[in-house]
């Protein structure tokens, strides 16, 4: 478990589930996002290896951090980062909060690079990833097919250690 001011950021569980169905499966994720519109089963294992966003004053489920191992790099201690957030908490700096986090559990673990990447046109991930340090490295294009046809260019991110350590 990692804390923040704001947040507790810990892996998903049972309890977990119908709140992040409900955000994870919104038009508003959903709009910059390829997932599979997901069901309970399917969802809960892959929360229980990813990080819910838990607000401390509350208690309330606002979102989530996923990583993987980075399947572009070889050789090198790499990670890749996604993430996702109830619409009614955005722009308020708990993305940014709960990554800046991740980010350093990551690195301390032995992380060399953290990748992330965001559909061309999501704008407000651009730059979010941008204000924590991360460099575009380029854009995939005709990358992705969404849940409903569309197929979207992708812009890949990456962070250093060296550059977070900064």
């Amino acid at each position: 478990m990692l804390e923040t001011e704001r947040l507790i950021i810990r892996l998903g569980k049972k309890e977990d589930v119908l709140k992040l169905l409900e955000i994870r499966n919104s038009s508003f994720v959903m709009k910059y996002n390829p997932m599979k519109i997901a069901n309970e089963e399917a969802l809960l294992k892959e929360i229980s290896h990813e990080f819910v966003l838990e607000r401390k004053n509350d208690h309330k489920i606002i979102g989530c951090i996923g990583v993987q191992n980075d399947f572009l790099r070889y050789g090198v201690e790499s990670k890749c980062i996604s993430y996702y957030l109830d619409e009614k908490e955005t722009r308020k700096g708990y993305m940014s909060e709960a990554l800046r986090k991740v980010l350093s559990y990551l690195f301390d673990e032995g992380a060399e690079v953290v990748c992330a990447r965001v559909f061309v046109g999501n704008e407000a991930s651009v730059s979010l990833l941008k204000k924590l340090g991360f460099h575009q490295e380029g854009i995939l294009r005709h990358a992705v097919k969404s849940h409903d046809g569309i197929i979207y260019d992708d812009q890949l991110f990456s962070l250093l250690k060296q550059e977070w350590n900064k």
